[in-house]
């Protein structure tokens, strides 16, 4: 079965021509380069203020920690609140956040209470903003668009990983709180888009987040009993664990990601660790930006073409087979090659899980659902680095790179028991966000 939709009438714009869809495109891709900058120059900003290499490691730590306690509650607030209030405050807290930040380090060394507090009210404010930001993308996106869509918001933040790096060297250059201040910057114009893009919600309106904001009640008929807050908060994880192909699809990312972790911090450790080791990783890695963004502007060829269980296969088979060539090779090459294709692939299998869910899931609810797939998926992810320290610890790269090769393998054996995906939610035609 591929992973295509059904179509919407012809008359609804295609997304080029979709200018609500192409602002908060623009806008975003501001904000991820912005980000992207921050969070090279942050680590350096507070070396350069004194602090040690465990100071700054640890900054990096609370940030992920941070992102997946927010994560559930961001979630259930997308579904409950209005999604251009939240998305709004997000980036003028994180305008607010960052633009003060720029300030102080051009005054004066940055204290590690004030990074901390920036990363977190960040962090917070991401999580808030991007559930929200997906259902408004659900609103103004039509249906049959929804895998395009996503895989350009895909492309989009692996674009600002190729660019951002060297636009925060150079920025760096001038003065260390330049590219802070741009990342502001990048902020209030994605507010801009925002503010353009998603209007406020009329009263009268039908649709399942009227009832769910509490804005309106219906004007006849029994009203239904009000859930329990607890009910409510977990509807996301109930929604998963009564569906077989969404319960499937997590643990099947959570495997994935755990992998690919693993596997790119092997390659940062073990091929870094070999003479002229940091040049070959920084390729490998600018490589595996360039395949990530690659496949993302793929996807939706690969959705109209190729069934979702060869789809699923195809990533981690692939890696399997590059990886099992290094191992009996000793091919630093060949271990580079077979990171670079799962980042091709992955990207693919990501955007085609998640047109599915943009699809499947009930809107009241979507927002619940996506973050808890997502903390689930990647809640075993920072165990990666961890695993890749003991093997190399104990065994050589290629035995290493046979190790993961088993373990691709397995993953690409998995879909062999996919089970049916859901019945779509009908489809509606895109309609003016609120």
């Amino acid at each position: 079965m591929t992973a295509t939709v059904p179509p919407v009438p012809a008359a609804v714009p295609r997304l080029s021509r979709n200018r609500d869809f192409q602002l908060l495109w623009i806008g975003q891709a501001l904000s991820d380069f912005g980000s992207s900058m921050t969070y090279i120059v942050l680590p350096l900003v507070l070396l350069a203020s004194g602090n040690s290499t465990t100071v700054a490691a640890t900054v990096g730590t609370v940030s992920l920690a941070v992102g997946l306690v927010a994560r559930l509650p961001a979630g259930y607030l997308s579904d409950r609140c209005d999604q251009r209030a939240l998305m709004l405050g997000s980036d003028l807290v994180r305008l607010v956040a960052v633009g003060s930040l720029a300030v102080y380090v051009l005054l004066r060394p940055v204290p590690v209470a004030l990074a901390l507090v920036t990363v977190v009210v960040s962090v917070v404010a991401l999580e808030v903003f991007r559930p929200a930001q997906s259902k408004v993308i659900r609103r103004i996106v039509p249906t049959d668009q929804l895998g395009a869509a996503l895989s350009l918001n895909q492309a989009r933040a692996y674009g600002a990983d190729i660019a951002a790096p060297a636009a925060a060297g150079l920025l760096l250059a001038l003065e260390p709180s330049v590219p802070l201040a741009v990342d502001a910057l990048t902020f209030g114009v994605s507010a801009l888009c925002v503010a353009v893009v998603v209007r406020a919600p009329r009263r009268g309106r039908g649709g399942p987040d009227r009832a769910a904001s509490g804005s309106d009640t219906e004007a006849a008929g029994p009203q239904p009993v009000a859930e329990r807050f607890l009910t409510r908060f977990t509807a996301g994880w109930r929604y998963l664990a009564g569906d077989r192909f969404m319960r499937w699809c997590v643990l099947y990312g959570a495997g994935l990601n755990l992998a690919f972790s693993a596997l790119t911090f092997a390659l940062i450790l073990g091929v870094g660790s070999r003479p002229d080791g940091a040049v070959a990783v920084g390729t490998a890695m600018s490589a595996a930006a360039v395949a990530g963004l690659a496949g993302s502007l793929l996807t939706p060829y690969v959705q109209r073409h190729v069934s979702l269980k060869v789809t699923l296969v195809a990533g981690p088979a692939t890696g399997a087979v590059l990886l099992a060539v290094a191992w009996t090779s000793g091919s630093t090459i060949a271990f580079v090659a077979g990171f670079c294709a799962l980042c091709l692939l992955i990207p693919v299998i990501s955007a085609t899980f998640g047109t599915i869910m943009a699809v499947a899931v009930p809107e009241e609810i979507y927002g619940r659902v996506i973050t808890a797939s997502g903390l689930v998926a990647q809640i075993v992810q920072p165990c990666g680095p961890l695993a890749a320290g003991l093997l190399l610890a104990r065994l050589s790269l290629p035995t290493t790179a046979a190790a993961f090769a088993m373990v691709f393998a397995l993953l690409a054996a998995v879909p062999v028991a996919l089970p049916k995906p859901p019945q779509t939610s009908t489809p509606a035609p895109a309609r003016s966000p609120s």
